[in-house]
This record gives C-alpha cells, sequence and structure tokens, in this order.
C-alpha cells in the first residue's frame, strides 16, 4: 500500500505558506519533473527523501510519529507535533500514517540500534545547565581580534592567489598548506569555510576568489560582527533551536551532549558539523573555554530572533564590543621583525601588509619583513621612497639601517628595468633598461620570445615626453607590440626585476578579458546565480506549479485510481449522476473507457463509474 494518495490529498490543502514551508524542509531530487500534488508527493516518499527529514526530527515529533503508525498517543503534547510531521510531508490527510515513511523510520531504527519502545519512553530533558561557578569570558576580545586577523591575511592572500578548488568545491589542501606556511595561520581551512559563509569570498572558474575588499576597509568591531553572524549560521539549526534560552556564561558542552537525545536519528554529518563549527565560536571569540561570552549570547540571541534582515542588522552594529584602541604605529626591529603591539587602522593595516608577511597575529602581533616581502613590493610598482615612506608613516623608531640598507639594494636592482605604455601605429609598449648587458640578456630569452621585442629602428620616436627623466634618453629600450601590463607580467615571471611606470601593474591572467563588455570570470561568477540561488528558484517555481494545478481543479481523477489499483487501496469516491449526489467507499479494480470498475465492500456489489462523474476523491484507511 502507498501513501501517495493520502500525501497527495494533503498537499492539495495547503495555502502558498504551507506548501513553501514544506518543499523548503525537504529533499526534491527532481523538482523540474513535478507539476501537481500527485508528482510533489511521489517526490516526497522517496526513501533518501523521507530519510533526510527523518534525521532532522526531534524526540517528541518521533514519538508522535510512532504514535500514529500503532494507532495509539504517546506520551507527548500530539497536536504540536502532529502540525509539524504535517508541515514535513511525514503524514497524510488526516494524520494517517505513510506506509513509506514507516518503512524508512523502522530501517533508520534498526541502524541507530534503537527499538520504538526505547524512543516513546526517552527523555532528552529540558532546561539549560547552569553556568559553571566563576566562568570568566572576558578574555573573548584576544580570540576575536587574532580570528579577525588571520581572516583579513587569509583574504588578502585570495586576492594575491585565489585558492584552486576540488571537485567537491572544497579549497585544495595544497593551497591550505601554502597559507599555513606563509601567513603562519592554523588550520585555514576554518577560516576559509567562514569567509565563505560571510560571502566574503565565493567559487568562480574552479577557483575561490575573495569580496573582502568592503570588508577589510571596515572597523575591526564591524569585521567580527559579520565573522559572528557566520558563524552562527554554520551551526545546524536543530542546535540552535535548543540554545533559544542561553544566557551569558551558558555552557555549550552539556546542551551538545544532549543533542543525540533529542535527536536521535541524526547523522554523522550533522554531528561533525556541530563539533567543527562548535571550535570555531571558541575560535572566533563567541565561547570561552566552551561558555558563552556576553557578547557571543547577544549575537547568537540576535540571530535566533527571525528578525528582518535590516533590522538584525541594525541591532548586531549596536553591540557596544569595546575593543581596544588601534595602536598609535609599530616597533622595526634591527633584526627585520616588526612588532605590532595592537590592532591597527584598515589604512595602516594595508600598508604593512604590503612591505611584511606574520610570524604570529593575535592582539599584539609579530610581522617580518625580507628580501621576498619588499621584493614583491616592489613587483606590484612601489618605488624605494614610497617603500621608505610608507615605513616612516608607520614606525615609531624609524627606519633601521638593515631595513634601510635593503630597500637601497632591492631598488638599485628593482629598478633597473622600467615599462611603460607607447601609444603609436605599431607599438603598444617600451622597455627600458638600466644596463645594456641587461637588455641584451632579455632579448635572447626564449621565454620571451612571445613579447615580439624589438630594438628601435633610425629614427625611431621612443615616446619621451617633457616630464620624462633626462637621464632616461640615453637609456637603452626595447618596443613591443603587446600592452604594457602584459609586458610586466611576463618579465616578472620570468624573474626580472622589472617594474611599471606611472603606476602601472602587471595583469594576473594575461589571457583574462579586461573590457567592461566580456567580464572576468570572478564578475560572471558574480552576476549568475551561484547554486543555492538558482535551487531556490527551481523550489519557487515548483511551487507555482503545483498551485496552478491546485486551482486548475483535482489532481488527475485517472492517476489517482491508477495509483490506487496498483496499491489496493481504499477509496472514498463522491459521484454526481442526473443530479443525485452519492458517495461510495469502493476498492477500485481496473480503469478503460473512462469507467472505473471497482468493488463496493459495504454493499458487497460491483459498481462501474464514470470518471466524468466523479466529483470528489480520497484515501481511506
Amino acid at each position: 500500500m502507498s501513501g501517495t494518495l493520502a500525501l497527495s490529498s494533503l498537499i492539495a490543502s495547503l495555502d502558498r505558506a504551507g506548501l513553501t514551508s514544506l518543499v523548503r524542509s525537504r529533499r526534491v531530487a527532481a523538482p523540474g519533473s513535478v507539476h501537481d500534488p500527485l508528482d510533489l508527493a511521489a517526490e516526497l516518499l522517496k526513501p533518501e527523501s523521507i530519510s533526510q527529514a527523518l534525521t532532522l526530527l526531534p524526540w517528541e515529533d518521533l514519538a508522535r510519529l510512532i504514535g500514529a503508525e500503532e494507532g495509539g498517543g504517546a506520551n507527548v503534547s500530539g497536536s504540536l507535533a502532529a502540525e509539524r510531521l504535517r508541515g514535513r510531508g511525514l503524514l497524510g490527510a488526516g494524520d494517517v500514517a505513510l506506509p513509506e515513511v514507516s518503512a524508512a523510520l523502522e530501517s533508520l531504527l534498526a541502524a541507530r540500534g534503537l527499538t520504538r519502545r526505547e524512543v516513546l519512553d526517552g527523555d532528552p530533558g529540558e532546561g539549560f545547565p547552569a553556568a559553571p561557578e566563576g566562568s570568566d569570558t572576558s578574555s573573548w576580545f584576544a580570540a576575536a581580534l587574532t580570528a579577525t586577523g588571520q581572516t583579513a591575511w587569509i583574504l588578502r592572500e585570495l586576492e594575491r592567489s585565489p585558492a584552486k578548488l576540488n571537485r567537491n568545491g572544497d579549497v585544495a589542501s595544497a593551497w591550505l598548506r601554502a597559507v599555513e606556511d606563509r601567513l603562519a595561520i592554523p588550520h585555514p581551512a576554518d577560516l576559509v569555510t567562514l569567509v565563505r559563509a560571510a560571502d566574503l569570498a565565493f567559487p568562480a572558474d574552479g577557483v575561490c576568489v575573495s569580496t573582502g575588499a568592503n570588508w577589510l576597509r571596515a572597523e575591526h568591531e564591524e569585521r567580527w560582527l559579520l565573522l559572528a553572524r557566520a558563524a552562527v549560521s554554520l551551526m545546524p539549526v536543530q542546535l540552535l533551536e535548543m540554545l533559544a534560552g542561553l544566557r551569558p556564561g551558558t555552557a555549550i558542552p552539556p546542551v551538545i551532549g544532549r543533542f543525540p537525545a533529542r535527536f536521535p536519528l541524526a547523522t554523522e554529518t550533522t554531528f561533525t558539523a556541530i563539533e567543527h563549527t562548535a571550535a570555531l565560536w571558541e575560535r572566533i571569540g563567541l565561547t570561552v573555554a566552551g561558555s558563552v561570552s556576553d557578547v557571543g549570547a547577544t549575537v547568537i540571541l540576535n540571530e535566533l530572533s527571525q528578525l528582518p534582515a535590516a533590522a538584525a542588522d541594525d541591532t548586531a552594529v549596536g553591540i557596544e564590543l569595546g575593543f581596544p584602541d588601534p595602536a598609535a604605529g609599530i616597533y622595526i626591529q634591527p633584526d627585520l621583525s616588526v612588532i605590532v603591539p595592537g590592532t591597527l587602522g584598515a589604512d595602516d593595516e594595508a600598508a604593512l601588509a604590503a612591505i611584511a608577511l606574520p610570524e604570529q597575529l593575535g592582539v599584539a602581533s609579530t610581522l617580518r619583513i625580507s628580501e621576498a616581502t619588499l621584493s614583491e613590493a616592489f613587483h606590484r610598482g612601489l618605488s624605494g621612497d614610497d617603500i621608505r615612506e610608507l615605513i616612516g608613516g608607520l614606525a615609531l623608531t624609524g627606519i633601521p639601517q638593515p631595513v634601510d640598507y635593503l630597500i637601497t639594494a632591492l631598488s638599485e636592482r628593482a629598478g633597473s628595468i622600467v615599462v611603460r605604455p607607447f601609444l603609436s601605429e605599431q607599438w603598444r609598449s617600451r622597455v627600458t633598461f638600466a644596463r645594456p648587458e641587461l637588455r641584451s640578456t632579455v632579448l635572447v630569452d626564449r621565454r620571451l620570445a612571445h613579447l615580439q621585442l624589438h630594438e628601435p629602428g633610425p629614427g625611431t620616436d621612443v615616446g619621451f615626453d617633457p616630464s620624462d627623466d633626462p637621464a632616461d634618453l640615453a637609456a637603452p629600450s626595447l618596443l613591443s607590440r603587446l600592452r604594457a601590463d602584459h609586458v610586466l607580467a611576463a618579465l616578472l615571471d620570468a624573474r626580472y626585476p622589472a617594474r611599471g611606470a606611472e603606476g602601472l601593474v602587471a595583469q594576473q591572467d594575461p589571457e583574462a578579458p579586461t573590457s567592461a563588455l566580456r567580464p572576468s570570470g570572478a564578475r560572471r561568477a558574480a552576476e549568475a546565480p551561484g547554486p543555492a540561488e538558482r535551487q531556490a528558484t527551481a523550489a519557487e517555481e515548483l511551487i507555482e506549479r503545483v498551485l496552478d494545478s491546485a486551482s486548475d481543479g483535482p489532481t488527475d481523477t485517472s492517476r489517482l485510481i491508477t495509483l490506487a489499483i496498483r496499491d489496493r487501496t481504499r477509496l472514498s469516491v463522491t459521484v454526481e449522476i442526473r443530479g443525485e449526489t452519492r458517495t461510495f467507499a469502493i476498492v477500485p479494480v481496473s480503469l478503460a473507457g473512462g469507467r472505473m470498475r471497482a468493488l463496493d465492500e459495504t454493499a458487497g456489489v460491483e459498481r462501474t463509474l464514470p470518471l466524468d462523474a466523479i466529483t470528489e476523491i480520497s484515501q481511506l484507511a
């Protein structure tokens, strides 16, 4: 016997809000194939969809479901539980049990080593444990500032080098290991998950790219609040519902410990998500040693309040975090290490990130200037004077002699090759060299053959203007038909000490389109709907089709009867013939020529009823 008819009758009776809630709470494998309540019922009764719904049921709903199957009441508040079960499509019209759900429930109970009686007699417990005596969560801000600083560096690294994605959509482990080594950030995968949940990074053309430019310009309080809200959203909603009455100091581990009793059929995937998210809460300061911090409780309760997005944001922004004021500057040591005694403003933080890499991040951080970091700064177009000015604006103790010497040495090398745009009928860029032998080396380098570099011919105007340095007039030069940013990128890739003139920066991907009419991969990904948006659109279209089919009249009668014949289902059929309306309790036997042949068990006779005379049809228990 199938529950398709009973469930389709329930679906047909739902209004838009009820149908929307049902579709969003269940997994529909093929939404495009659903056109009416009968199609949707068939999808929802597939084993994988039922199992997904059952694993998310709390104890009282499972007990009510078992009670409905056994025909008796369970020791729970049945009306509310039954309403939730109907809303999830796990009971049919009239609260009848669905055979497919019963079979899936039996299978899941056996897999968990549970019996129906154990579920009925279970007690998940209520209320919150008392806050531990003397629980001190005042150190939450240290974790918050550390995580915020680490996240900022991860976003900068995504801008510098987008992370390759695996087939399952996760960031490749090679990129994560490189970040851990380069930036001294432990377990960066957790923070990458967080920035993606906060919409600060997204997948595009097989890589994960940063969209966190505005976040990096924000104050530290705003940064942390966005991360905190994203961390709350990562926690499975079933556990969040158990936290609705939390207060500052509430211990999270005991609540997590009660989760298996509260949700007896929960899967390992859910337990793993809870474990990882709880660790993330600890890492960013929502909890301290397992206890909810003061601001953590406020953020979590704000997210649970289900306020409109704008109201929730306003409430969260109003939270007083009490972060320390930004530090006045930094201390640069003769060994090239940089001591940052506190947080920096967004501009100072970005300036320091341009010339140093972290060794340890926290409330007070340690970074290091090196030949590699300064070389990268030169490659991005900074000059020695730019770097000295940048350090002078940050350092409280001036520029140590070893740092100044390194800047001078790299300046001499970095300025050896200068690339600038040069527009003429034949050429698009000009490359000047401080030393003739360097130009000769570049001309014969096979790695640069695609640049089509040529020496200027006699009488060629090489594009100097009055603002150029007169010393450059005598400098050897080469011309190329390619754009200047392409030439600069190729020279840097070949490890030549090149820099761009007048703020020219190397293009990261020479093949990437730059025209506004041909958007890059990142822009295409931002403009195209993502998987979640496509899923939401498919669900909305499904809802409209089901509602339209219901407004057109009852579900196709012949399909209902065909299902009843296959499953030997008893039906209640109302017919109207010659103005007379009668209702029969029948078991359909066959269907042909627009007529149904059925056994009337009450009268003990066989009846033949025309389909066009049937005005109402429903399943009997």
